[in-house]
């Protein structure tokens, strides 16, 4: 830990200000920026955030309220099958996510290759640059994403406590962690970006009826599980750094609950991983309980 903090010198990094508190942050500049980047308003989306974070509360309570109302009314309702309308979900997300970690990933691989790891997990990215439009891109996502369980529920498919939990918990937490940019969410963006792109893509082909190897399935799962335990790992970090008085670009608030949500994560994806995966009487009903929607192939045509 104190290599840690002798990687630190004020030449390491910048500090944006607005009327809503200040940034520190990584001075990185990407060579080309996109016209769509050229839209970001960081005094913008920095009072947007500061102002309304607390409304995406409101969303996941309403979430979680519509989530079973609905499968309340479906009890006794045909299943829906929506097999074109959900592969053109999956695809949608997929291209989304992967356009988002070739386009985040620039800065977050430059910030891990080329500086302490010190850097990566207390100073943000640059708010004025396309890594923090992406940044946005993502904590608006979670609002989207959220489609997800309505296919569930309308083609009657298991609906587990981890997958609206999961929804409803990260809508959240991104936009805490918005109003603050904290440095260490570049790590839990770029992977959930990364992740994402895999597994919307391998959801892409399951809802049409497409089946990959069982073996692919697992491996998503284990990148899964492998993110919430190393979310565990950089709370728990970055936690030792600030109480060692390292400057980090992350609150104790929002730092205690990043690391009771992905605790909780970490926990649930362990055993969602060995009911599916390691469990022979479980295996079968796990698999058809998968946390996203997609899992299932589709063998009839859209009604």
């Amino acid at each position: 830990m104190a290599s840690l903090q002798q990687q630190q010198s004020v030449d390491d990094y910048h500090i944006w200000r607005s009327d809503y508190g200040q940034i520190i942050h990584v001075p990185y500049r990407y060579s080309r920026v996109w016209e769509i980047e050229k839209l970001w308003n960081p005094e913008f989306i920095h009072w947007f955030f500061n102002k309304y974070w607390s409304c995406s509360i409101y969303i996941a309570i309403l979430y979680a309220v519509i989530v079973h109302a609905l499968q309340r009314y479906q009890q006794s309702r045909k299943a829906w099958v929506l097999r074109h309308s959900l592969c053109i979900w999956n695809a949608s997300l997929a291209f989304f996510s992967i356009v988002a970690t070739f386009r985040f990933g620039e800065e977050f691989m430059y910030t891990f290759l080329n500086r302490p790891i010190l850097h990566s997990l207390c100073y943000s990215i640059n708010p004025t640059s396309p890594a923090s439009f992406w940044a946005c891109a993502f904590a608006l996502s979670k609002i989207a994403e959220l489609g997800d369980t309505f296919f569930v529920v309308m083609r009657k498919k298991p609906l587990i406590f981890l997958h609206w939990y999961h929804h409803a918990v990260v809508l959240v937490y991104s936009w805490n962690s918005a109003v603050e940019l904290t440095a260490a969410g570049r790590w839990f963006i770029f992977m959930n970006f990364f992740v994402h792109s895999i597994m919307y893509t391998y959801y892409s082909f399951t809802s049409y009826g497409i089946r990959p190897p069982r073996v692919l399935s697992m491996c998503i799962t284990a990148l899964q599980t492998s993110q919430m335990l190393i979310g565990v790992a950089i709370s728990i970090t970055v936690l030792n750094l600030k109480l060692n008085g390292t400057l980090c670009q992350q609150s104790m608030d929002n730092l205690a609950l990043c690391f009771a949500i992905y605790a909780s994560f970490a926990v649930l994806f362990m055993r969602f991983f060995y009911d599916a995966y390691m469990r022979p009487r479980k295996a079968a009903a796990a698999q058809q309980a998968i946390m996203t929607p997609n899992k299932e192939s589709v063998n009839k045509k859209d009604e």
